[in-house]
């Protein structure tokens, strides 16, 4: 299925499994739709105003994304025993 919507008003559509709709909320399709916006910037912003115009012919509404970076640990074992 097609989903048509706008990032910080620019337009953009993208192909969803139909399986997915089903299961997904509308707050994790706005965080879809703003990563692959945000991929495209050299440096992506703190947040962005997602719309959802038609998902499955439906207007999901309006959301604010914001871009949170985590800090992330790995281990690596250096001797073990």
């Amino acid at each position: 299925m097609n989903v048509i919507y706008t990032v910080d008003g620019h337009e953009g559509e993208m192909a969803m499994p139909g399986p997915y709709l089903l299961v997904a909320q509308p707050e994790d399709m706005a965080e879809l739709v703003a990563s692959l916006h945000w991929r495209t910037q050299p440096i992506p912003p703190p947040s962005c105003t997602v719309h959802l115009k038609s998902v499955d012919g439906l207007d999901l509404g309006v959301f604010e994304v914001k871009g949170e970076t985590r800090a992330v640990f790995t281990a690596k074992a250096l001797r073990q025993g």
